[in-house]
């Protein structure tokens, strides 16, 4: 698994781009069709591509829980910047985004490019096939971790890292990462605290209850899911007191990063089966104002791997992966 600064549980020179607009919510939605004058993002398929290029190839589109993310470059076509996306085509131009969106990072990346209209080639590489465990990844990343940016000869990993890069680099809009003092530093103050609160828990939640029962084949005790869910109710309760309060978003009025990386690792929990928006009107609220901000329907694509984790088994694990997997998880579960 990843350390808790990036991932639990997945060249060539810099082209010039120039500001992204801002979208509309129409904009934000899956590509259209574009013979009813629609927009492809860079990175989106067309119906029947079925060829994956680039360093790492994933499965087939059929494999239960494991979709394929709709916004990777298929072959053939010509991308919305005028770039050639077709297959013969150099795959050292542009934009790469190495990524698993069964990742929360992974889908916080994804999402925010996707949102701003930042032209990308997504590179899948699956996190449960151990992809990122191989020679080949780590060529890319030494850290052997998603995400992973590579921008022209520039590579970049830690997705904090890479979400301020992409702001910079695209010039999207100031309330991501507002210029104003104060609003920035309630951005910066939700980031620094988020990994070992929010995202700690939240992960530690998902992998005892989805992965543990599925690596050791059996049953989890009640009073081992109670725990965990305790520890994740307690910082809960903390985000909603002292970075929400009673204000739209974090940052006050407009949606920012810190908005988006909250909720993607809230909805790790909400995969694993526990709906902590159920009970937390406000919390649901601001689900809602984040999800309308980005395009619900892009946040949904993006989140329809991890909502469908009840079809994951063992087998769909790489072993030596399992094997790993296994010995973390009852090394954490004896030292609580």
């Amino acid at each position: 698994t990843e350390r808790s600064s990036d991932r639990p549980l997945t060249p060539g020179p810099e082209q010039p781009c120039s500001e992204p607009r801002s979208l509309s919510a129409e904009d934000r939605q899956p590509s259209r069709s574009r013979d009813r004058g629609g927009w492809e993002p860079r990175g989106t398929p067309r119906a029947g591509r079925g060829l994956r290029r680039g360093l790492l190839r994933s499965a087939p589109r059929e494999e239960p829980g494991l979709p394929r993310p709709a916004g990777e470059r298929g072959a053939g076509g010509t991308g919305r910047d005028g770039t050639d996306d077709s297959g013969g085509g150099s795959s050292s131009m542009g934009l790469e985004l190495y990524l698993d969106l069964l990742s929360q990072p992974c889908r916080a990346l994804y999402i925010f490019a996707r949102s701003n209209n930042i032209p990308f080639e997504f590179k899948h590489v699956e996190l449960m096939k151990g992809q990122h465990r191989t020679e080949e990844f780590r060529k890319v990343n030494i850290l052997m971790k998603v995400p992973t940016l590579r921008d022209g000869s520039f590579t970049l990993a830690e997705s904090i890292a890479i979400l301020l890069y992409l702001a910079r680099k695209f010039k999207t809009p100031d309330h991501w990462y507002p210029s104003d003092l104060q609003k920035r530093a309630r951005v910066d103050e939700y980031l620094s605290w988020q990994h070992v609160n929010i995202r700690g828990k939240g992960s530690k939640l998902f992998l005892t209850k989805v992965l543990l029962p599925l690596l050791t084949g059996q049953p989890l005790p009640p009073e081992k899911l109670e725990g965990v869910t305790e520890e994740l109710n307690v910082v809960l309760k903390q985000f909603e007191e002292k970075f929400l309060q009673d204000k739209p978003f974090i940052a006050g009025s407009e949606i920012s990063l810190a908005d988006l990386v909250a909720l993607v690792e809230l909805m790790q929990p909400v995969g694993a089966g526990y709906d902590l928006f159920e009970e937390r009107p406000k919390l649901a609220e601001w689900r809602r104002r984040v999800e309308e901000a980005v395009g619900k329907q892009l946040f949904q694509e993006a989140h329809e791997g991890i909502l469908n984790t009840k079809n994951l088994t063992a087998d769909k694990i790489a072993p030596e992966l399992l094997e790993h997997l296994k010995h973390q998880l009852l090394k954490q579960a004896s030292q609580n």
